[in-house]
């Protein structure tokens, strides 16, 4: 995908965006701007009504991304290594042990975020909204900011979360957190007024020692 492409898909992508936010508004847990421990998040998926945003899985070192890299062909970027792709499969394990409903599965472009979703949740859809914003112009960042701030207040299908999966400087763009760890979740909630509160983080370690822990519970019927 060339950079001129992806200028004349982002007027795209921000309406696409904006029709995003279209959905039932979900039911109100915790209060406005508190951050909830590890357990309290997990709980709260369980309701649905989230979006959770995933920086993609464990990439190989020793690949990087070309200047202009051509989206469809793999080879010309920094991709997932055999320890990420596991991880992402651990993810999806997870929740399914943990019971956590998941609607729509969206992802940047890049071959390492599509196959994080791929392998965790067993499909996405591209999103250009979420196509990595390093080396964008301040405007193009801008605008992607504004389009993803409108993604994580989208209120998700009733009794679901939204899973978006993409790159650390997506994130830390439209809102200020840098998620340093590759695999690593951060919860949001949409609100009715068209904002959205900031929940927490999981690490990718939490899913694997959370859905453990659950799948040995007494009693507790969780398999997978």
């Amino acid at each position: 995908m060339r950079r001129t492409r992806y200028e004349s898909a982002l007027g795209l992508a921000l309406l696409a965006a904006m029709a995003f936010a279209a959905g039932p508004a979900p039911a109100q847990s915790p209060a406005p701007g508190a951050t909830l421990a590890e357990g309290e998040l997990i709980d709260a998926l369980r309701r649905g009504g989230y979006v959770i945003y995933f920086r993609h899985a464990t990439t190989n070192p020793e690949q990087a991304d070309t200047s202009d890299p051509k989206l469809g062909r793999c080879e010309g970027q920094r991709n997932l290594s055999a320890d990420g792709r596991q991880m992402a499969r651990d993810i999806g394990a997870a929740f399914q042990t943990l019971r956590l409903p998941v609607g729509r599965v969206v992802s940047s472009p890049y071959c390492r975020t599509a196959e994080t979703a791929t392998l965790a949740f067993g499909r996405n859809e591209v999103s250009d909204t979420l196509f990595f914003s390093m080396g964008l112009g301040k405007t193009e960042r801008e605008q992607q900011g504004l389009a993803l701030r409108q993604m994580l207040a989208a209120p998700p299908g009733r009794g679901t979360n939204t899973v978006l999966v993409a790159h650390h400087a997506n994130l830390k763009e439209a809102t200020g957190i840098w998620p340093k760890r590759e695999g690593e979740a951060h919860v949001f909630r949409p609100r009715p007024d068209g904002g959205f509160d900031y929940l927490g983080e999981i690490s990718a370690e939490a899913w694997r020692r959370r859905a453990a822990g659950a799948a040995q519970a007494p009693g507790s019927g969780e398999r997978h």
